[in-house]
C-alpha cells in the first residue's frame, strides 16, 4: 500500500533550515532553536513536550492515544563553535563564532517537515510517532544520554536518524548493519619535573623529554599492538611545555582523544595510555596525572533487522541507484545511548553539489549543503513509517522485548 498524498513544501524547509543557520546556538543554550521548533509546531498543531526530558528538549508526538508500535525519529540542533566562511551567502551565520558546520540545521528541518507530513495523516497511521529534538549532540553532558536518563526512550520500540554528508551526491542514502560510529573520549596528561638553568640540565628533571617519551609511546602502541583490521585512533593533538630558552620545561601537558569502532578496544586503549604513562613518568621522575573527558561514548550501531526494514523503505523512497553502504566513520555520535536502549539505525543523506560550493567536509568553516535534498529527507522518513507501522520483524515492540 503506498504512502497517502502528504504535505511537503521544499521552501518552506529551506526558509526552516536558513533560520536556524543563521542563527546557530551551542550545545544546551539553544533558547531561539527551540522556539522555532516549538513555534513550527504550533503551527502544525501537534503536540509536544518541552524542557521534559532536558533543557530546550522537546518532544512531538503523533498519535499519542494509541497503544502499538512506536516509532522514534530524532534530530539533533546544537550548533560548532566555528566562525563561519561563505561570505557570499545571505544565510550566513549572525552569531559570531558559531555554525551549522555539521548540518544539525538540515536535520530540524528535516523533522518538522516530517512531523507537518506525519501529522497529516495520522489518521492512516497504526502506530505512535516520537520526533526528538535533542539538544547538545556536539558536547557534554551528552543530550542523547541525558534525555535516555529522563525516559525519553521509555515507550519507544524502535529509533532512527539521520545524518546528512556532503561526500556523497545529493539524494544518495546510505545505511549498513553493524558499527556505524566509532566510541571517543578525550584525555589529558599532565606531567610535573624540576626546571633549572638550561645549563645544568642533570640537576633537573625534564618533563617535556618525558611528553615527548610518552607521545612516541602512543604511537608504537596504535602500530604494534592493535589488529591491522581493527580500528584505534589514539591522537595527541597539543603538547605545551615550558616558557624560556634558558630553563628546562617543568611541566608537559598533552591533551588528545581516543576513537575505536569496538567498545573492547576502548576499554584496552584506556588502560594500556595508563600504563605507558604510569611507566614513562617513573623511569623519568616525573609527577603524573591522567584525566578523563568521561565515560568513553560509546560505539553505534545499526541493528540487523531495522536495517533490512530500513533500506527497503529507502529505496522505495529514492530507488535501488541512489542507496548505497555506509562506511564506518571514526567520528562519535551520541545517538549510541538510543541504540542501547532499544534497536536503532543511523543513515546518511547526501547533499554534495560541488556548483552549490556544497562540496566541503563537516566541522569546517566552508560547509554548506545542496538544501534540494531536505524534501529526500522529508520523504525517506515518512517512507520508513508508513512500511514499519505494524512493526519491523526481528523488531521486538516493548511488551515483547
Amino acid at each position: 500500500m503506498s504512502v497517502p498524498a502528504y504535505p511537503l513544501d521544499q521552501n518552506d524547509l529551506v526558509r526552516i533550515r536558513r533560520q536556524l543557520h543563521m542563527y546557530p546556538e551551542l550545545r544546551w543554550e539553544l533558547p531561539m532553536t527551540s522556539a522555532l521548533v516549538r513555534e513550527e509546531l504550533g503551527k502544525i498543531g501537534i503536540p509536544f513536550e518541552a524542557d521534559v526530558y532536558g533543557k530546550h528538549s522537546v518532544v512531538a508526538t503523533v498519535n499519542g492515544e494509541k497503544n502499538g508500535f512506536t516509532i522514534g525519529l530524532r534530530a539533533d540542533m546544537d550548533a560548532l563553535p566555528i566562525e563561519e566562511n561563505n561570505p557570499d551567502k545571505p544565510y550566513r551565520s549572525r552569531h559570531p563564532g558559531i555554525m551549522h558546520a555539521c548540518g544539525h540545521d538540515a536535520h530540524t528541518a528535516m523533522m518538522l517537515g516530517t512531523a507537518r507530513a506525519l501529522w497529516a495523516i495520522r489518521d492512516q497511521l497504526h502506530c505512535r510517532v516520537k520526533l526528538i529534538f535533542q539538544p547538545c549532540e556536539e558536547g557534554r553532558p551528552s543530550g542523547a544520554r541525558t534525555l535516555c536518563e529522563h525516559g525519553v526512550m521509555r515507550d519507544i520500540d524502535c529509533i532512527v536518524m539521520c545524518h546528512v554528508n556532503c561526500g556523497d551526491p545529493t539524494h544518495m542514502i546510505s545505511t549498513k548493519a553493524g558499527c556505524t560510529n566509532c566510541s571517543s573520549v578525550a584525555f589529558k596528561i599532565a606531567l610535573q619535573g624540576k626546571a633549572v638553568h638550561a645549563a645544568t640540565p642533570h640537576a633537573g628533571i625534564d618533563a617535556l623529554a618525558a611528553g615527548v617519551k610518552i607521545y612516541e609511546g602512543i604511537q608504537l602502541l596504535v602500530s604494534r599492538e592493535v589488529d591491522p583490521f581493527d580500528t584505534c585512533v589514539m591522537s595527541v593533538c597539543t603538547m605545551h611545555a615550558g616558557t624560556t630558552v634558558a630553563a628546562n620545561a617543568d611541566t608537559c601537558t598533552l591533551e588528545g582523544t581516543i576513537r575505536c569502532a569496538k567498545d573492547r578496544t576502548m576499554a584496552w586503549a584506556r588502560e594500556r595510555l595508563q600504563k605507558l604513562v604510569r611507566a614513562v613518568a617513573e623511569e623519568s621522575r616525573v609527577g603524573s596525572d591522567l584525566s578523563w573527558s568521561g565515560d568513553p561514548l560509546p560505539c553505534a550501531y545499526n541493528d540487523a533487522a531495522l536495517y533490512q526494514a530500513f533500506r527497503a523503505s529507502a529505496v522505495r523512497a529514492v530507488g535501488e541507484e541512489n542507496v548505497k553502504e555506509l562506511a564506518i566513520s571514526p567520528g562519535a555520535e551520541d545517538f549510541a545511548y538510543y541504540e542501547q536502549e532499544r534497536p536503532g539505525l543511523l543513515f546518511g543523506l547526501g547533499m554534495r553539489n560541488e556548483t552549490l560550493g556544497a562540496c566541503h567536509p563537516a566541522h569546517t568553516k566552508d560547509w554548506d549543503i545542496d538544501e534540494a535534498a531536505l524534501s529526500t529527507g522529508v520523504r525517506t522518513f515518512v517512507q520508513f513509517v508508513w512500511d514499519a507501522m505494524d512493526g519491523i520483524p526481528g523488531v521486538p515492540g516493548r511488551e515483547n522485548a
